[in-house]
């Protein structure tokens, strides 16, 4: 098996997932680790991952010792978890720490850990999967500040969510019945595939902030349309008329009173921080807030769907 460093954070499971004959390989280890442990082992069993091994009690009768191998992955699953996180962790902070930030790091890590999931989905052991997204869940609670993550990637962050059952929760919006689920894909369709999107979000969590449907305290979507005046900041006039546009046309169908409260609830920065002064923001007069045709646009083509 890969040795993981900082340069390879995640190799024990690259390894163990993308190579053919890791589970097989491990399961070698496993049985050499036996063998060097006790004189005699079995190792035709009715269960493929159970090896007997045979000693002598204080009496000298022979005893049999069961080595299940599962046992074993779930132990090692365990601590390979811990050294991944801690070589992520080391790595990040000497990358946040230097002047310029270097996003490949993220990006690559991403990739890899897309990459095991999708393949450790068809292993027949399920706390190997079970780990990966566990790892997703990590690198996303840590980075996410940093780094926007891929579509793919959010999507599978909704799933662990949904298994999980945090109780963690915050307000959302709620959206008129007729043709709900066309009108609220549409829109997050439009808003993603945008040149450059306006948003970052999986769609599941996008549905969750405009069904009534309760958020965790780390799912959020983020705002990333930024101000014609300030290339630094986004544009939150830009989002507060979205909404507003869709309160006036009957779409969203929420309490107007609770707008600040869970437009915050909601959305954040780019970098995850939360959006401040949502209240100025809608009282704020603006001509031609940032994109603000777009928006128009999207909405225009909104009000045709039937």
């Amino acid at each position: 098996m890969l040795i993981p460093s900082e340069d390879r954070t995640l190799a024990f499971f690259e390894s163990l997932i993308l190579n053919p004959k890791g589970i097989e390989n491990l399961k070698e280890s496993f049985i050499t680790g036996i063998k060097e442990s006790f004189a005699s082992v079995n190792l035709k069993t009715s269960d493929d991952d159970v090896v007997i091994a045979y000693d002598r009690d204080e009496f000298d009768n022979i005893i049999e010792i069961p080595n299940d191998f599962k046992v074993f992955l779930k132990k090692r699953l365990k601590t390979e978890k811990q050294i991944a996180k801690e070589f992520i962790d080391s790595k990040s902070a000497k990358i946040l720490s230097s002047n310029s930030l270097n996003s490949s790091f993220f990006a690559f890590t991403e990739a890899t850990l897309i990459d095991l999931k999708n393949a450790a989905n068809k292993l027949d052991y399920n706390n190997i999967y079970d780990t990966v997204l566990e790892l997703i869940s990590f690198f996303y609670s840590k980075y996410n500040k940093y780094h926007n993550f891929s579509r793919d990637y959010l999507e599978t962050l909704s799933i662990y969510r949904k298994e999980t059952k945090s109780n963690k929760i915050s307000l959302s919006f709620n959206w008129r019945e007729q043709n709900k689920k066309k009108e609220i894909k549409f829109l997050y369709n439009k808003l993603i595939e945008a040149k450059p999107p306006f948003i970052n979000s999986s769609l599941e969590t996008f549905i969750k902030a405009f069904t009534d449907k309760p958020l965790e305290v780390d799912e959020k979507i983020k705002w990333l349309c930024l101000s014609v005046k300030n290339k630094n900041k986004v544009s939150q006039v830009t989002l507060v008329e979205l909404l507003k546009a869709l309160f006036k046309n009957d779409y969203i169908i929420s309490d107007f009173n609770d707008f600040n409260k869970t437009v915050v609830n909601i959305f954040c920065k780019p970098n995850g921080e939360r959006l401040k002064n949502i209240k100025v923001s809608k009282q704020e007069k603006s001509k031609n807030p940032s994109r603000i045709q777009e928006i128009q646009a999207i909405l225009k083509e909104l009000a045709t769907i039937d």
